[in-house]
């Protein structure tokens, strides 16, 4: 393994076992027996996660984050949501935010290089050019990305954030059309 994938693969391992450690949690207060199947050595826990439906999602969006692997926008985003869902939607809640800080950790990074991937250039604006369209200020136009009025992407390489273009227009029909 070269050496990016063997970080992806430590940053992939990191996120099972902390999503392994937390449903274990809930697992003992609703169903302690079912945890009796659950006594694994930690290679043999960790072999299990990596092979396990979502291990195998993370094992995929590294490989479209490195470049090696290239799949559907639609299956690249669909996964990034389901990690995002795990993560962050507590039981209970409607919907979950994802705090802008996650972006800047390693699975955070991982995904946003993945979600970069599956977008052309040309689907993608920068935020300046985003504010300009929209005629609002650079802190809008992060106010509306948290609030995920406006989709983007991290190019993790130059460290510059896009907006998917398609949002942007969007939104400028909304506002043309309320004003």
């Amino acid at each position: 393994m070269d050496s990016q994938t063997l970080v992806y693969q430590r940053v992939i391992d990191e996120a099972l076992r902390l999503l392994y450690t937390h449903h274990y949690r809930l697992l003992s207060r609703l169903l302690p027996r079912a945890l009796e199947q659950l006594n694994l050595s930690e290679e043999a826990l960790m072999a299990d996660l990596r092979e396990s439906p979502l291990g195998q999602v993370l094992q995929r969006l590294a490989a479209v984050a490195q470049g090696k692997l290239v799949e559907q926008r639609e299956r690249i985003l669909e996964n990034i949501e389901l990690v995002l869902q795990l993560l962050f939607w507590a039981p209970g809640a409607e919907d979950y935010s994802v705090p802008r800080s996650f972006w800047e950790s390693d699975l955070g990074r991982l995904l946003s290089q993945a979600k970069f991937r599956a977008y052309e250039p040309s689907e993608l604006v920068s935020i300046g050019k985003a504010a300009q369209d929209l005629g609002v200020t650079r802190p809008t136009i992060y106010r509306w990305m948290d609030e995920r009025k406006l989709e983007y992407v991290r190019d993790e390489h130059s460290g510059r954030t896009f907006i998917i273009r398609r949002d942007v227009e969007h939104l400028r029909q909304q506002l043309q059309e309320s004003a």
